[in-house]
């Protein structure tokens, strides 16, 4: 070969670069649902819990532990009312949106910024109790939980709906009329890309005795609470 032809080769006639392959749609969905789930505990004071008390996110959190699963619970709060909650399990996560004393009408006025910051893939929504014991109506707060899943699917179109009947209370009878209505809601605003799972947090729950006041759940009733939440998530973390 002459001089000239082996200098043009070596200048022109290298291999071109292999153009990057596209991520094949099927192995984003796997990459997907391998990331850690981000979990928003929403609602009052029974998600929050009072200080010194460790609310049933702690319960939570040690069953999902100790299930092999991970998770991150998102929120704008950090402890309980009045202060931190006491929850004493390594590296607990204490972020949540459960807030002490609303309704579901305070909730929806705040829900679209809280969503937006955190864009949860599962909410696990206890809401109506404070509604119910000052005389809200039913289908005032059905429709409020309806906006709520709403404004969370805002931010989130896949997001997945835990929605529980309420917890029993010693002193109110319209918890229970309420929560006649929580699965008739779920089945409207069910999608394939955003199921709405009711979990029933009343039955086998004990106002006298897994309760401290009537209202807020003792160690017992955390537990219990936190049994049927995990019960409901697990296969979804």
């Amino acid at each position: 070969m002459k001089l000239g032809a082996l200098m043009l080769c070596v200048s022109g006639c290298g291999f071109a670069e292999e153009p990057q392959r596209e991520e094949r749609p099927e192995a984003a969905q796997e990459r997907a649902a391998l990331a850690v789930k981000k979990v928003m505990p929403l609602g009052d004071s029974i998600t929050q819990g009072a200080s010194g008390r460790a609310s049933y996110r702690c319960a939570l959190w040690q069953k999902i532990q100790a299930g092999g699963s991970s998770a991150d619970f998102v929120g704008s709060l950090t402890g309980g009312h009045g202060g931190a909650n006491s929850c004493g399990v390594s590296g607990f996560d204490v972020q949540h949106e459960g807030h002490w004393g609303w309704r579901a009408d305070q909730i929806l006025a705040q829900i679209s910024t809280w969503a937006a910051n955190t864009r949860p893939d599962i909410a696990l929504i206890h809401l109506g109790s404070n509604d119910m014991f000052q005389g809200n109506t039913v289908d005032s707060t059905i429709q409020e939980l309806s906006q709520i899943i709403d404004r969370l699917r805002a931010a989130n179109p896949n997001i997945q709906i835990f929605l529980a009947q309420l917890i029993p209370a010693t002193n109110s009878s319209a918890l229970q009329g309420f929560n006649q209505r929580i699965p008739g809601l779920a089945s409207s605003k069910s999608t394939a890309a955003s199921p709405v799972t009711v979990v029933d947090q009343w039955t086998g729950f004990n106002a006298q005795t897994d309760t401290y006041d009537g209202i807020h759940p003792n160690p017992a009733g955390e537990a219990k609470m936190a049994e049927r939440w995990y019960q409901a998530i697990r296969s979804s973390l």
